[in-house]
Formats: structure tokens, C-alpha cells, sequence
């Protein structure tokens, strides 16, 4: 835009004999093109002048360009502009201006002297651009990362930086603050009855209702919609009782909140937790209010309930709740995924095959452990469908590692729940025809202490597997001392030493050594291949190579990660 609005105040400036083709150019742009005389009486507008602000070429020639003046540009901008042009130099802006019909709209701007033969400014070329549609947007976006769209109070973000910023100006002064977090009861029942337009409108009642109360109390007060059926307020300079009797109007007013079509009325459990008594940082408040608000809602909803320090074991059930709420809301968005670590042929160096981890992609993008997650998928019997994803991921990447002509293999983990379970198997089958993985080179593993828990079990799904093809591996192995016998009985192709007996091998532990010289002695006359876990350094390398282990894996080999970053070739140990 300036370089071509430059090079037409020169053109006009010098260029007579190309009048014509520059009135072509103005007419066709898709810029407001407007000439002046020295005065600043209009002499000519392009059609997008009309256009746009709505004023004809008969109306705007003869007028002063101060019929676009929104009445927002000061009288020191218009000096400034004055001054610029007059100086024969080229002014640039951004102005609100006014359209005919009263409506604003935003431009950017530039205005250009244009010179006679001996130099003296005889008119002014200006050129706006219509940034109104971007300037709309750039505020919407303004409003939305502080607002929430659907009731127009404080979004959660917003809320939490005014907490904090609040508690932290009150450091040390002794001022008690209250969170209040309302949640409505049952509310979901009216996006299931009603729909989700009419369950929007409800909260922009009740959103609105909540405003009113805080104003008639006449506390200082942030009031936000956390999203959902969830809003808070933040009330400063309270005391217990204040906080109380304020949460306790929220609370009828609620209860008393007619709205059609809605033929029941609904109510609101209110958690309450005070600063700094309950916490003395936003998120630590948050979770105290939300204990709180649980514990009015398992006592029967339509309450207020203040932190008490017996509600901690209510925070750990609740902080389970939440974890299972995320684990599903990962399943549900396929944020599982396998990591793939090596593991190492000590007899030949190179990569045998590699064990398939589970990873949970967090909603903010963070790769999480299964530390994270593996214990209550297990309490809430979520850990069978975690190993179908895995599984199913880690089959379709065999199978097209073998169209590659790749003869990599893959070790599963299975939950000890698994075991006994004919629909895993099923599982299992069908998604090896799916995939059109080969079972020659799958390898599921379970920990031997799951196995030893239902030997019976273990022995006949061992050999389900087997019968199809598949290999499998016994975890763990060593911490149960199962006997060597029953090894026999379930036909596992492979034990993995557990890592307590390995990472401190090269430590002259000799009763280390001396376990896993036997593990590895009675496996190879039962025709057991043995792997160690837990290798760190090339000194137990050597030492697992002179013991007779087969294969090797820990961070020595290399660390778990998504299968384009393992790296695949020989190590030169």
C-alpha cells in the first residue's frame, strides 16, 4: 500500500501524460482514493470512497474531509497532520472515522502533498484502507482472553490473574479474602431435557442473578464463569461469617430462580475456602473450594460447605475423580500413545526388538509418565482399554515395518486384569487380522507376580497366545520367586531380570551376581531367553556378557521415545 500510493503522488506530481492509466488504477482500488486543494476541499473520490462511506461523488466534492470525523481524533493529531503535509512530507495514521449513515469504521491511512514544477504543495493525495473487519476481530480476540463469551463475566484465566494479583499485593497484611466456587446441582439433566440452547440461556440468568447479588451486598468482588455449570467469586476484605452469609444468599436466590420453559426449579452447592487460612496460592484456593463444594454436594446439594481440614481424605478421593475424568477424556480424544525402547542382542550388539510404553498426552500438550495415570486407571478398571490403544498402535506399526521389509519386533505390556479375560483375547486375534501384523514378532508381557496371583489363569492364556503365533515374556522376574518349574508349565520365551537385581551389579554385589548367574543358568537349559532391565552403563554390560544374559535394555541402550527418534543401529560396546 505505501509503495503504490507513493509512486501515484509521484506519477501525478510528474507524469501528466500518464494520467490516464493512473485514473484507471485509482477507479479499479480497492482503497479509498480521495484529492484535496491545498485548502483541503475534496476534488475528487474514488468509487471505494463511495462506497464505503456512503457518500456520492456529487455530495463529498466541495466538502472538507471533516464530514468523516468520528469526533474521537483529537485536536493535537489534526495539528500534527496539518503540520507533516505542509512541510511537504507524506503523514501516516490510523483514525476511527464516521460514514454518512453515522456507522464507524477504522482506516489506515496516508497522505501525501503533491508539488507543482517549482516545489510548492498545490493539493493532497490521501488513500485509507478498511481495517474495520480486522480491528473488530483484534478486539473480540481482546474481550475473549478475558471474558467469557456466553455470559460476558471474567473468564477462568482472567479470574485467576486477579486473584493472584490480589494476593499478592495482600502479602503479609493480614487481609482475609473468600473464594466461593457454585456449581449448579444437576445440571446437566437440563442439557439432556431441554437441550444445550436453552441450558446456555439458563446460566446467563443465573449468571446475571449471581451479579446482581454481589452488587446488593456491596462487597469488593470479582465474579467469574469458570466454564460450564461452574462460576466463583473472589471477595476481598471478608471474614468467615461475611463469607458465609454471602454464599448462603447466593444460594437462595439460586433456589429461587424461576425460568421457562423450566417446569422444577434448581439449586447450587456452594465450596468455600478462605486466604490464607485454606491456601495462600490461587490453585491451592481453587482445590480447597472445590473439596468444598463436593463435600456440600455429597451431603445432600443445595448447601454451603467452608474447608475443614477433615475434608483432606475427600481431597484425595476427589483428586482420583478428577485423574479418572482426565484418563477418559484422554481415551476419548486418543491422546495415548507408544514409546518404544530398545532393547539390545548381547551376543551381536544390535537392536533385537523394542518394548512398546504407554504415554498420555496431556491437554496442554505434556507427554505424561505412567506414574500419572497407571494407578487409578487401574482402581477405575480404565488400564484394559489404555493396553488396547497401545497395542493396537504399536501392531499397526510392525505391520508396516514389515511391508518395509523390517523384521522388528515389538513387546506389549499386559495388565495382570488381563489375564483370564476371553475378550482381550479376542481383542488380540482380531486386530492381528486387522493390522495384518505378524504374530511372530509380538510379544506380550505381564509381571510375574500377576502371574504367580492366578497360576491357572496365566498358564492358559499364555498358551491362547502361543497357539496363534505370539511370543511372551514374563516382567519382573526374580521379586516373586516363582519356581522355575512353573516356568516350565506357562512356556514363556523370555524372562526379564527385574532391575533391583541389575543396576547395582557393578557395584561388587556378588549375591546379585550370584541371582542372576542362576536365573540365567536354569533359563537357558529350559530354553528361556533372558533380558535385563535396568542397564545404565557399559560396566554391567560387560559384566551381564560374561554372566550370559541374552539381551540388555535400559538407558544405557537408550531412553524411551516415539519411534521416528529410536535409533536403531549397532552400539559399538
Amino acid at each position: 500500500l505505501s509503495e503504490s500510493f507513493n509512486k501515484m503522488a509521484r506519477d501525478i506530481e510528474g507524469k501528466t501524460t500518464e494520467l490516464k492509466k493512473l485514473a484507471f488504477a485509482l477507479e479499479q482500488s480497492i482503497n479509498i482514493v480521495f484529492l484535496t486543494d491545498i485548502k483541503g476541499n475534496i476534488e475528487y473520490v474514488n468509487p471505494m470512497f463511495e462506497q464505503i462511506t456512503g457518500w456520492s461523488k456529487q455530495e463529498a466534492i466541495g466538502q472538507n474531509p471533516r464530514i468523516l470525523a468520528s469526533g474521537e481524533t483529537t485536536r493535537a493529531q489534526y495539528e500534527e497532520l496539518w503540520n507533516t503535509i505542509l512541510a511537504g512530507k507524506t503523514y501516516r495514521y490510523t483514525f476511527k472515522n464516521k460514514k454518512k449513515n453515522g456507522q464507524y469504521y477504522w482506516a489506515t491511512a496516508q497522505i501525501a502533498p503533491i508539488k507543482d514544477e517549482r516545489g510548492e504543495v498545490i493539493q493532497f493525495l490521501a488513500m485509507q484502507e478498511d481495517i474495520t473487519e480486522k480491528k473488530k476481530a483484534e478486539e473480540r480476540a481482546e474481550y475473549l482472553a478475558h471474558y467469557d463469551e456466553m455470559t460476558g463475566l471474567y473468564n477462568r484465566v482472567r479470574f485467576m490473574e486477579l486473584m493472584d494479583k490480589w494476593i499478592q499485593a495482600a502479602q503479609g497484611s493480614g487481609k482475609v479474602s473468600a473464594l466461593l466456587l457454585i456449581d449448579i446441582d444437576e445440571f446437566k439433566s437440563i442439557n439432556e431435557i431441554y437441550g444445550h440452547n436453552i441450558g446456555d440461556e439458563f446460566l446467563r440468568h443465573a449468571a446475571g442473578l449471581l451479579k446482581n447479588s454481589m452488587e446488593d451486598v456491596h462487597r469488593e468482588s470479582v465474579l467469574a464463569h469458570l466454564g460450564g455449570d461452574e462460576f466463583a467469586v473472589f471477595i476481598t476484605d471478608v471474614n468467615e461469617k461475611d463469607a458465609m452469609d454471602i454464599a448462603e444468599v447466593m444460594r437462595k436466590r439460586i433456589e429461587g430462580l424461576y425460568f421457562t420453559p423450566l417446569t422444577t426449579r434448581f439449586t447450587a452447592s456452594i465450596g468455600i475456602a478462605l486466604y490464607p487460612e485454606h491456601g495462600a496460592a490461587v490453585r491451592e484456593l481453587l482445590s480447597r473450594a472445590d473439596i468444598a463444594m463436593y463435600r456440600a454436594k455429597a451431603s445432600g446439594r443445595n448447601r454451603c460447605h467452608l474447608y475443614q481440614p477433615e475434608d483432606h481424605d475427600l481431597e484425595k478421593i476427589h483428586s482420583r475423580l478428577k485423574e479418572k475424568e482426565l484418563i477418559q477424556n484422554a481415551l476419548n480424544q486418543d491422546r495415548f500413545l507408544p514409546w518404544f525402547q530398545p532393547i539390545l542382542d548381547l551376543k551381536d550388539n544390535k537392536i533385537h526388538h523394542c518394548e512398546a510404553l504407554a504415554r498420555m498426552r496431556g491437554e496442554d500438550g505434556a507427554i505424561l509418565l505412567p506414574g500419572a495415570f497407571i494407578d487409578t486407571a487401574e482402581i477405575f478398571g480404565l488400564i484394559g482399554a489404555i493396553d488396547r490403544v497401545i497395542i493396537e498402535k504399536t501392531m499397526r506399526l510392525q505391520a508396516a515395518m514389515s511391508r518395509q521389509g523390517s523384521s522388528m519386533s515389538f513387546g506389549m505390556n499386559l495388565s495382570g486384569k488381563d489375564l483370564g479375560d476371553e475378550d482381550i483375547l479376542s481383542f488380540l486375534r482380531d486386530k492381528i487380522i486387522e493390522t495384518g501384523a505378524d504374530p511372530a514378532h509380538l510379544m506380550f508381557e505381564i509381571t510375574e507376580t500377576a502371574a504367580i496371583h492366578d497360576m491357572d489363569k496365566a498358564v492358559k492364556f499364555i498358551k491362547a497366545l502361543k497357539a496363534i503365533g505370539c511370543h511372551f515374556s514374563l516382567d519382573d522376574f526374580g521379586v516373586g520367586f516363582t519356581s522355575f518349574i512353573y516356568l516350565r508349565e506357562m512356556g514363556v520365551d523370555y524372562i526379564k531380570i527385574d532391575g533391583s537385581f541389575i543396576k547395582r551389579l557393578h557395584e561388587d554385589n556378588n549375591n546379585d551376581k550370584l541371582f542372576v548367574k542362576a536365573i540365567v543358568d536354569v533359563a537357558k537349559g529350559m530354553g528361556i531367553k533372558t533380558v535385563a532391565e535396568f542397564v545404565e552403563n557399559e560396566e554391567i554390560i560387560k559384566l551381564l556378557k560374561k554372566i550370559g544374559v541374552d539381551y540388555a535394555q535400559g538407558y544405557a541402550i537408550g531412553k524411551p521415545a516415539p519411534w521416528t527418534e529410536i535409533k536403531l543401529v549397532p552400539l559399538c560396546i
